[in-house]
């Protein structure tokens, strides 16, 4: 197979853990760029800091499934980790499952929210770390937490990312922690979310950030998978 013809140098692709899988009810995806490959070897960069590797606890018996858009098409091949180059580099050996697949538009919602975010300055690991701990607390509350200082926002959300205006400074792969009140009298959804792309600044002196969850609770994407679509049947009544 060759993989030239789907994966190129500089290509952004996504990695989600296969073995051993992420604790049940979680998904949690990793982003990074393709710096050389052949039949055989995919060497990675990950955009998460001089120390990634360190943060991310990988082992040799990992495998991932990698994936990245090409010819119009979703496309995906299962890797296994081999050894770190450095820091922030990783050598995976590329496994024959090489598969095309179309993918699944996401319905969008551009609405008005309650949000809080901290833009990460601590490592990747850290990060998870804090969200694993909220997102547990917000999982096993009864009633829904009093929680201060939630801003009304106009964004757009969907189960996989959300879209909104930021104040700069704001970098691609920046990781921020996010807490989304709904309004539907339930806990906030809590989850990591990497910028993925920027645009120029606004009128107001703000960026335009496209964002994707790559820590969130299954159950918290079906919350706003309904959310969208009782909100989109209420626009469309209307």
């Amino acid at each position: 197979m060759i993989y030239q013809k789907y994966f190129k140098t500089g290509q952004k692709v996504q990695l989600r853990a296969k073995q051993p899988p992420p604790p049940e009810g979680r998904n949690e995806l990793l982003s990074a760029v393709l710096e050389n490959g052949d039949a055989n070897h995919f060497d990675l960069f990950l955009s998460y800091g001089p120390e990634a590797i360190r943060d991310y606890p990988f082992r040799e018996d990992m495998r991932f499934e990698l994936s990245a858009d090409a010819l119009g098409l979703g496309i995906k091949v299962s890797v296994a980790f081999l050894e770190s180059l450095s820091d922030n580099r990783i050598r995976v050996l590329v496994l024959p499952d090489l598969q095309m697949f179309q993918r699944r538009v996401e319905q969008r919602l551009d609405c008005t929210i309650g949000i809080r975010f901290t833009r990460g300055q601590k490592s990747l690991h850290a990060l998870r770390q804090t969200w694993e701990k909220n997102a547990s607390i917000l999982l096993n509350s009864r009633t829904a937490p009093v929680l201060q200082g939630f801003s009304p926002c106009q964004l757009n959300l969907s189960p996989g990312g959300i879209r909104f205006a930021l104040h700069p400074p704001a970098e691609l792969s920046d990781i921020c922690l996010m807490l989304l009140d709904l309004g539907d009298n339930k806990p906030p959804i809590c989850a990591l979310a990497e910028i993925i792309w920027l645009s120029g600044n606004t009128p107001e002196g703000t960026l335009r950030a496209g964002m994707q969850f790559i820590d969130i609770l299954e159950q918290d994407q079906k919350r706003i998978v309904r959310f969208i679509r009782d909100h989109t049947e209420i626009i469309t009544d209307s």
